[in-house]
């Protein structure tokens, strides 16, 4: 299994290692693959629920459309992350 997303912006290269440390160790990661501006994830399996709300949260993390997740919502309609982006606190 496969979902492209569009490729974050990083502030520094320890945020760019995070991101991709977050992707590796989704349930079922097997590797990404970048095509210009897109990311391609590929899964040894069907992303599972558990993969499914994870990855959410690394999109709306790094502010990354989640429209190519829309198709996985019905298996977790009960987290919030789908119509709500994290709020981060003004410092």
């Amino acid at each position: 299994m496969e979902i492209t997303i569009e490729g974050p912006s990083f502030y520094d290269p320890e945020d760019e290692n995070l991101f991709f440390e977050c992707l590796s160790d989704l349930q079922g990661f097997d590797q990404v693959v970048g095509h210009g501006t897109k990311l391609t994830i590929q899964f040894v399996s069907p992303i599972s629920e558990e993969a499914t709300i994870r990855l959410l949260v690394i999109c709306r993390r790094w502010d990354i459309p989640i429209e190519p997740l829309i198709k996985f919502k019905e298996r977790t309609n009960d987290c919030q992350l789908w119509d709500n982006p994290i709020e981060l606190e003004n410092t």
